[in-house]
């Protein structure tokens, strides 16, 4: 009686622990890991914004130039330069879904003309495909209020002579994305007088144009 006794306990906690954990929710993103590329003219993606503001030219829209520059002293202005990607966020095809584990994100910015070492930081009020110096309140300052006082990532604004492809760190900024934030893009602020150049999403080649990679990891339905 004292074996059967035994017996019965054993299975009636093993059948709870199972049931326990059959009724248990998966972690976050404990499905399968995807890698996803944001590129305007890669795979019908068209959502980037890319725009040069400039403070000696502040009411004129510089959005639709193939390059741009970001320098402290542009002909006696600083300009900046601001980057967003639209519609990354999402339940359609080609989207990251909401509350997805964000394993890594890069930023890839096709470089051509080095300069001083140039800051990205996240945005935190919108811009417009239109915004200008002027429109911005006499540009961007990284003040926690326009733009995060922390940085996402840097460059030295150095150019390899194997690549001219310059990568940014900025997986907690899509995190925060991918969890509700606003997504406002970034602004590159360069803190010195010698300009570092890129292509922009309107370059003719598509692979030079900025694009952003994330592998992330769908929440459990």
């Amino acid at each position: 009686m004292r074996v059967a006794f035994v017996t019965l306990i054993a299975v009636t906690v093993a059948s709870v622990v199972a049931s326990l954990a059959a009724e248990a929710p998966a972690p976050p993103g404990s499905g399968a890991k995807r890698s996803i590329t944001f590129q305007n003219g890669a795979n019908g993606y068209k959502g980037a914004v890319d725009l040069e503001i400039w403070d000696v030219a502040p009411n004129t829209c510089l959005e639709g130039n193939i390059n741009a520059s970001s320098d402290a002293n542009n002909d006696g202005g600083e300009s900046q330069v601001l980057v967003r990607f639209d519609d990354i966020i999402g339940t359609k095809p080609g989207q990251i879904p909401p509350k997805s584990a964000i394993h890594s994100a890069t930023l890839i910015i096709g470089a051509f003309d080095q300069g001083t070492t140039v800051h990205l930081h996240r945005m935190l009020v919108p811009f417009k495909r239109t915004s200008t110096w002027n429109s911005l309140v006499g540009g961007v300052t990284a003040d926690g209020l326009e733009a995060s006082k922390k940085k996402d990532s840097f460059t030295f604004g150095k150019i390899s002579a194997s690549t001219s492809a310059i990568p940014f760190e900025v997986t907690d900024t899509v995190q925060k994305w991918a969890n509700g934030d606003a997504n406002h893009g970034w602004v590159f602020i360069n803190t010195g007088g010698n300009g570092w150049d890129f292509y922009t999403s309107e370059f003719d080649k598509v692979k030079q144009r900025p694009k952003l990679v994330v592998e992330f990891t769908p929440p459990q339905k």
